[in-house]
């Protein structure tokens, strides 16, 4: 058992995790990508990407599942949408970023159809800058408490960035949190925990 699978067996069954790594980092994070979705084949993804293209992103999660997942959705902005999208990705795009109504009403009917949907939003950043720490809170809130019992979230926040008293906010909201610490003595470790209930 490697070092991340062995860490994420401390998360086991969470059915949302914030995951704290650098955008230096994006990079280091496919081993624990992996290690979150059960069944890579099965697996049905909705993206909220909001930073790179759906190609960009629909191709690094395939790379990270080493297969094609079975159906996958993403919510981004016109400019990043693009003649090369996927035809095997729903797309659906949201005036700005801003819009945290907008992309919770994009991501529902994928929530409801899909059975173990895994939502995805990376970076968190991009959210933070344009709506207020509250209004964030609120997204997040509804669209885990959507997930809960039927789904998995996995939100990537930069903490180098992103404001800390924030971060500790939306901290709270999680199952679990996994912070990578470029300063670990296997240059670059991960850490795992669950929240206390």
């Amino acid at each position: 058992m490697d070092d991340v699978s062995r860490t994420a067996s401390r998360i086991d069954g969470a059915s949302s995790v914030l995951i704290l790594r650098p955008q230096s980092a994006a990079r280091a994070d496919t081993a624990w990508r992996r290690a979150l979705v059960d069944d890579p084949e099965s697996v049905k993804l909705v993206g909220v990407c909001l930073s790179d293209r759906p190609a960009e992103w629909y191709k690094e999660w395939r790379e990270v599942l080493g297969t094609e997942p079975a159906a996958a959705a993403v919510i981004t902005t016109p400019e990043l949408a693009g003649d090369d999208d996927p035809d095997s990705v729903e797309l659906k795009t949201v005036s700005t970023p801003s819009n945290l109504t907008g992309i919770g009403v994009k991501t529902t009917p994928y929530l409801n159809r899909w059975d173990d949907a895994v939502a995805v939003v990376d970076p968190l950043t991009v959210l933070c800058q344009y709506a207020d720490t509250q209004e964030v809170y609120q997204f997040l809130h509804v669209l885990l408490a959507r997930l809960r019992g039927s789904g998995q979230a996995q939100v990537y926040a930069d903490p180098v960035v992103d404001d800390e008293r924030s971060i500790e906010l939306l901290k709270s909201l999680f199952d679990a949190v996994v912070e990578y610490d470029p300063e670990g003595e296997h240059n670059g470790d991960w850490n795992a925990r669950r929240r206390q209930s």
